[in-house]
């Protein structure tokens, strides 16, 4: 009889879900996080990987190219902000903002987003660790309008053609 892939502890869990991102913030200052918090293994020719949060979350794997990371190396960013520069998805903005708030985490120094993942602290019951804190896993549509909206391109692109006009003319 196969054991279910979630029933195994002591190899982790796996979360995979087509059309899911989990997304997980830290508050905790970057620079204070040791460096192999974040150090992967890399195994199944670098498809797959494993680090110390992946390990303190039971999850047993993911696929880095998978994974987007976003912060401020010193300070905070606002999460909508970090989220944005992980996805240009604007699908899961709504409830993530919404968790944020009810977590009081709209200032972050980081965020993780795992997409065609739909973690669940129901199964692994890891919530958090020192230095990261679950948010959700949200519903994802990469055909969804622009998480940094037409207003944003729209200033990015006139800004962008003002620099170069800027840098033609010396004066």
């Amino acid at each position: 009889m196969n054991e279910d892939n979630n029933s195994i502890p002591e190899k982790g869990l796996l979360f995979n879900t087509k059309g899911k991102v989990s997304i997980w913030a830290s508050q905790h200052p970057y620079a204070d996080i040791p460096d192999d918090y974040f150090e992967e293994t890399f195994f199944k020719k670098g498809a797959r990987a494993r680090n110390c949060w992946s390990d303190n979350y039971k999850i047993r794997y993911f696929a880095p190219q998978q994974m987007e990371t976003n912060g401020a190396h010193t300070g905070t960013i606002d999460i909508h902000t970090a989220a944005g520069g992980c996805s240009c998805s604007s699908s899961f903005i709504v409830n993530l903002m919404s968790k944020a708030k009810k977590n009081k985490m709209q200032q972050v120094t980081w965020i993780i987003l795992l997409f065609e993942q739909e973690y669940s602290v129901k199964l692994s019951g890891v919530a958090q660790d020192e230095y990261t804190t679950f948010l959700g896993a949200f519903n994802y549509d990469a055909s969804s309008e622009s998480l940094l909206g037409e207003e944003d391109e729209d200033e990015e692109h006139a800004e962008a053609e003002e620099n170069e006009i800027d840098a033609a003319d010396p004066e």
